[in-house]
């Protein structure tokens, strides 16, 4: 591969402000190229979005393989027993169709994935997913449904007598030597069948590694060769894009399949070049990194060589900004005071401000209960914090314009980006925040307590 075409790809995504975190590219079982872009590190453990429900269906795999699910052709509602059949097109519904986005369900993300978010309104996803109408018979064509995968880990859990996560340590990830992994569940303890896993892009790299070698890690079957054939071009999504057993595909070049999550979250395995990408993100089009290599090896000369140049450029991009001198306009009446927001989608229900020994800090009360205290990086300059759930980094950068507070918010380890300002009016706030990755505004009044 041409080391300079990747050094020039990596240069274009800086200075174009890509909110990219991390590129990874393994070729015939090396590390060509393993990028962190400041402030983003190797070591942080990454939500992978919808990456999940791809992990998910290997893990389907081994549990059939395991004797713990009967076959992929089990029909859904008998893990349900206890759930009451209204229409006799549920008992058609397999295994085989949740894996594939082909439930049937009327379900889909041409409404912003609606279904999902209401199922998480209520006591009983499982019941709520099975009680949902049906728009084609299961098996019948594809439709994306994140609640999909929610059924299947809710079936992988009573099948196994324990969760996604503890059956993936068992079974996949303490075999391939993981790192720490995080999955998020619900109440119930079931872990999110759709998304919210986080792992190293490393140990993703891993489980492209399997999908090379037919399921195989250092010689030994982790994952059944016959579920690995399986992952074929079974539907039609647009155009060439296809889809078959959790994964992407691309029904011109059977060689490539992808892993893909919202915010630049992806997988590559490119089996006729022996290559695995991988990239993390916060909003950012993942999607032409595989292009990014295959441009690196169609460049390729022997005669030349710019590895040295290419490491100097992962070095660079590592290097923290270096920021401006900080302003402190915060007047007495904006610090330590609680601003109440009406219900939205960032799922914040207040915030303050206080002022400690080196830092500002910005304190987020959340829905689920949780509270997040972040230093603010004032003069523009990225500071680490810790999130609430995992206690995993995100970094905030901040600094003033004029009467407006401008505070980045990147999750680093999540999957998105948001661009807050702050105007102080007395005892209300003008809130606006900016969600990169979702491609939306949200403009909140808050008022102090």
């Amino acid at each position: 591969m041409s080391s300079l075409s990747l050094s020039s790809g990596i240069r274009d995504l800086q200075q174009a402000g890509t909110n990219i975190h991390s590129l990874l590219i393994i070729r015939n079982n090396h590390v060509v190229l393993d990028a962190a872009f400041y402030p983003y590190r190797q070591q942080y453990a990454h939500d992978l979005a919808s990456v999940t429900k791809s992990v998910v269906s290997l893990l389907t795999g081994i549990a059939i393989d395991k004797g713990f699910i009967g076959s992929e052709h089990d029909t859904v509602i008998n893990y349900f027993p206890e759930h009451p059949v209204k229409d006799s097109t549920l008992k058609l519904l397999t295994i085989k169709d949740l894996v594939n986005m082909a439930s049937g369900f009327q379900c889909s993300w041409a409404n912003g994935e609606k279904e999902l978010e209401h199922m998480q309104d209520q006591a009983d996803w499982a019941g709520f997913m099975l009680g949902l109408p049906f728009s084609s018979k299961p098996g019948e064509k594809f439709s994306y449904c994140s609640g999909n995968f929610y059924l299947l880990a809710e079936i992988l859990q009573r099948a196994t007598k324990m969760n996604c996560h503890d059956f993936a340590r068992k079974y996949l990830f303490d075999v391939l030597q993981f790192n720490t992994t995080y999955w998020d569940k619900n109440k119930k303890g079931v872990n999110h069948g759709w998304g919210d896993l986080y792992m190293r892009p490393y140990d993703l790299a891993k489980i492209g590694s399997l999908l090379l070698r037919e399921g195989k890690w250092q010689g030994k079957q982790v994952v059944p060769a016959s579920w690995i054939q399986k992952i074929q071009p079974l539907y039609y999504v647009h155009k060439t894009e296809s889809y078959g057993y959790g994964w992407w595909l691309d029904s011109e070049n059977p060689h490539e399949i992808q892993a893909m999550g919202r915010g630049g979250q992806r997988l590559f395995v490119l089996k006729d070049k022996n290559v695995v990408i991988v990239t993390t993100g916060g909003g950012f089009d993942a999607g032409e990194m595989d292009n990014l290599v295959m441009n690196a090896i169609a460049a390729y000369k022997p005669e030349e060589n710019h590895y040295t140049e290419l490491l100097q450029q992962v070095k660079q991009i590592r290097l923290p900004d270096t920021g401006s001198s900080p302003e402190n306009n915060f007047s007495t009446g904006m610090l330590n005071k609680t601003f109440r927001l009406e219900k939205n989608g960032l799922e914040i229900t207040a915030f303050r401000f206080e002022k400690g020994s080196k830092d500002h800090y910005l304190i987020l009360d959340m829905e689920d209960g949780g509270k997040q205290k972040l230093a603010m990086g004032m003069g523009n300059r990225y500071v680490i914090s810790r999130e609430h759930l995992f206690g995993l980094p995100v970094a905030l950068r901040s600094c003033w314009v004029k009467e407006k507070l401008h505070v980045e918010y990147n999750s680093l380890t999540g999957i998105n980006l948001y661009k807050f300002t702050f105007i102080f009016d007395n005892d209300s706030v003008d809130f606006n925040a900016r969600d990169i990755t979702n491609k939306r505004n949200i403009s909140l009044k808050a008022r102090a307590e």
